[in-house]
C-alpha cells in the first residue's frame, strides 16, 4: 500500500503540472508515493505529457470538466494510500515536504488535515491559513457594506486571516487552501469527499467545516514547505472564474448560513458582481485592442 497518494486535477496547465510531477519524482525520497493526474479535457497535451514524464501515474481522462471538486472525487476512489494530498498543479515539492507532513500526522492523530507554508517563485510568503468566515464575513467582503463598514471589515480580516502570526509557527487554524492539503484518506472517503455542488470555489472552507465538524483539528505545519505559482488555471480564464466564484458563494451561504440570509446575500451583492463583469470586459477589450 502507497505511503502516499497525490491527486492533481489538471486543466490546461502542462508546464506548471511538468514541474510538480519532476519535485515528485526528485523528492519523494524512499517513500512509496501514489501520483493520480485527473485531466479535465485540457487541450494543450497536459495529458501526453504526464505518460510522457511519470508513466507510472495513473492518469485519469474522464473527457469533461468535472471542476475542482469533481476531479478530486475521482481521485479519491482511485486513491490506496494511507495518506492523500491534494494538490495544485502549479506547485513544486521542496526537500522533505512529504516525509515531513506524513510524520506530524503520523504523530497527531487528533488532526484530521494539514497545510505547510506557501511560498511563490520569489520567496514571497503566502497568506495560508484562516478562519471559518462567518454570514457577517460574507457580507462585509461581498457586497457594498464592506466599503460603508470599512473599519469593521479591515478589523473582521484581520481576526479571519490571523495577521498577527508570520505563518513560522506552527498552530492549529481553521481552513487551509486546498491546493496542499493531506489528510488521512480514511477520514476524506468517511466525509464523502468535497461537495460537488460547489465547482471551484469555498471548497476549502467547506471541506475544513465538515473535519472540524466531525471532531479533528487543523493544523498549519511551518516545518514544511512548498512553492506555488498560483493561479496558473482560473487566470486563463478570468470572466468564467468571477461567474463560477459568485455562483459558489451563494452555494456555500445557503448550505451553512440558510436560504433568507442568503436572499439577503444575493440582493446586496448584485451590484458588486455586475461591477467585476464590467471590470472583466473592458480589460478584455483594452487586450484586445
Amino acid at each position: 500500500m502507497p505511503d502516499l497518494s497525490i491527486i492533481i486535477v489538471n486543466y490546461n496547465t502542462r508546464e506548471p503540472l511538468r514541474r510538480c510531477l519532476k519535485s515528485i519524482q526528485t523528492h519523494k525520497a524512499a517513500l512509496n508515493v501514489e501520483t493520480i493526474v485527473v485531466d479535465n479535457a485540457s487541450k494543450d497535451g497536459s495529458a501526453d505529457m504526464v505518460r510522457q514524464v511519470m508513466p507510472e501515474a495513473i492518469l485519469v481522462e474522464p473527457g469533461c470538466n468535472t471542476w475542482f471538486t469533481g476531479g478530486n472525487n475521482i481521485g479519491i476512489q482511485k486513491a490506496t494510500g494511507d495518506y492523500v494530498l491534494i494538490l495544485n498543479p502549479d506547485t513544486v515539492f521542496q526537500k522533505d515536504t512529504m516525509q515531513t507532513m506524513i510524520a506530524y500526522l503520523k504523530a497527531h492523530p487528533k488532526v484530521g488535515s494539514i497545510t505547510c507554508q506557501m511560498r511563490f517563485p520569489d520567496g514571497g510568503l503566502q497568506n495560508t491559513g484562516s478562519r471559518i468566515p462567518a454570514y457577517v464575513d460574507l457580507l462585509l467582503g461581498y457586497t457594498f457594506l464592506g466599503v460603508v463598514l470599512r473599519s469593521w471589515r479591515d478589523n473582521r480580516r484581520k481576526h479571519m486571516w490571523f495577521t498577527d502570526w508570520q505563518r513560522d509557527t506552527t498552530r492549529p487554524v481553521e481552513v487551509i487552501p486546498d491546493s496542499n492539503m493531506m489528510s488521512p484518506l480514511a477520514l476524506i472517503r468517511r466525509l464523502k469527499g468535497f461537495d460537488e455542488t460547489l465547482k471551484l470555489y469555498f471548497t476549502e472552507d467547506d471541506i475544513c467545516r465538515r473535519i472540524l465538524d466531525a471532531g479533528y483539528e487543523i493544523h498549519f505545519v511551518a516545518e514544511a514547505l512548498l512553492i506555488h505559482e498560483e493561479h496558473a488555471s482560473t487566470s486563463q480564464v478570468q470572466r468564467l472564474a468571477s461567474q463560477v466564484y459568485f455562483q459558489d458563494l451563494l452555494k456555500f451561504s445557503r448550505k451553512y448560513y440558510g436560504v433568507i440570509s442568503t436572499l439577503i446575500l444575493q440582493g446586496l451583492i448584485w451590484p458588486t458582481r455586475q461591477a467585476m463583469d464590467i471590470k472583466q470586459r473592458l480589460r478584455g477589450e483594452r487586450q484586445s485592442l
